[in-house]
């Protein structure tokens, strides 16, 4: 039976977005916990400047998880995943 190589590069590509969806999502959480312990009240000053500093650091991996995205659909597009099959 062929492979159909398209349907196979949707796929990838479609796991490949969904994967760096879920990432970020899951990033946005923890950011969102982090700046919601902030809030609490009678919290010392350098634990509300702690829980800032780890929601800014939850947040940061998202622009670099596009640039990784935008580098494995060009792969995909590429055609490079079939060529390392026929090995």
């Amino acid at each position: 039976m062929p492979v159909n190589i398209e349907e196979r590069k949707r796929r990838y590509k479609r796991q490949a977005v969904l994967g760096v969806v879920l990432s970020g999502v899951l990033s946005l959480a923890g950011a969102a916990v982090f700046a919601a312990l902030c809030l609490l009240p009678n919290l010392p000053s350098w634990i509300a400047a702690l829980f800032i500093v780890l929601a800014v650091l939850c947040i940061l991996p998202i622009g670099f998880s596009m640039v990784v995205l935008n580098q494995r659909l060009k792969e995909i597009e590429g055609g490079e995943l079939d060529a390392a099959a026929e090995y």
